[in-house]
C-alpha cells in the first residue's frame, strides 16, 4: 500500500508521490479548484437543508407526485394547484431550454393552465412572452394538448422561428414569477405558513 500524507493546504491525504510532485498539495488545491469544491459542497448541504424544510418545496414534490404518480394525476389537481403547477413546469422547460423545449415536451399539454396561471398572477410580462411564443410556433390555432399533434402542427412550419428573445425576455424574470408563485401558493391555502 502506498503511504499518504496530509495536503499542506487542506490536510486531505494524498499519496507521498503526488505530494512530491505537486510540493505537498493535493490536485484539488494545485489546481485552484478547492474552494470551489467547498463552495459547491455548502450549496448543495444548503439546497438539501431547503427540501427538508421550504414548504414550497414540498408543495412542488407532492404536485409532481399527483401529476405524474397518479392515474389522471394532473385532472385530479386542484384548480389552484394546476395553475401553480401549470406556471412552474413552464417557468422551468423555459429556464432549461426555452419555449421551444417548453412546447415540444409534454408541459406544453399545460398551456392553458399556464396562461390562466399567469394571468391570476397578474404576471402581465411573462404572460405576453408566452402568448407571442405561441403565435409564433401556432399561430392562432389552439395548443394542441396531445404532444404528437403538437410536432405534426410545428413540423408542418417551413422554418421554426427563433425564439431566442422571447427566451431573454423571460430570464430577466421582470414580473418576478418565483415571489408571485409562493404570493399565490400562501394566498389560496397551497401552503400554510407557521405565523398565519
Amino acid at each position: 500500500m502506498s503511504e499518504k500524507v496530509p495536503c499542506t493546504e487542506c490536510g486531505a491525504a494524498i499519496l507521498a508521490s503526488t505530494a512530491e510532485r505537486t510540493g505537498g498539495l493535493c490536485m484539488p488545491c494545485k489546481n485552484g479548484n478547492r474552494k470551489n469544491i467547498e463552495q459547491a459542497k455548502e450549496f448543495y448541504k444548503r439546497e438539501r437543508e431547503l427540501d427538508k424544510t421550504c414548504p414550497f418545496r414540498a408543495l412542488w414534490r407532492e404536485l409532481v407526485d399527483k401529476a405524474y404518480n397518479q392515474e389522471d394525476g394532473f385532472a385530479k389537481l386542484t384548480d389552484d394547484e394546476k395553475l401553480y403547477y401549470a406556471v412552474n413546469v413552464l417557468s422551468g422547460e423555459v429556464y432549461n431550454g426555452g419555449f421551444n423545449q417548453y412546447f415540444d415536451n409534454s408541459s406544453g399539454e399545460h398551456y392553458r393552465h399556464a396562461e390562466l396561471g399567469l394571468m391570476r398572477l397578474g404576471a402581465k410580462h411573462s404572460l405576453s412572452l408566452l402568448r407571442e411564443a405561441k403565435v409564433a410556433l401556432f399561430g392562432s390555432a389552439s395548443v394542441p394538448k396531445d404532444r404528437a399533434e403538437r410536432f405534426a402542427a410545428l413540423e408542418k412550419q417551413a422554418e421554426q422561428p427563433s425564439l431566442d428573445g422571447l427566451d431573454d425576455g423571460f430570464y430577466k424574470d421582470p414580473d418576478s414569477l418565483g415571489e408571485k408563485l409562493e404570493d399565490f401558493a400562501v394566498a389560496t391555502g397551497l401552503v400554510k405558513m407557521h405565523n398565519q
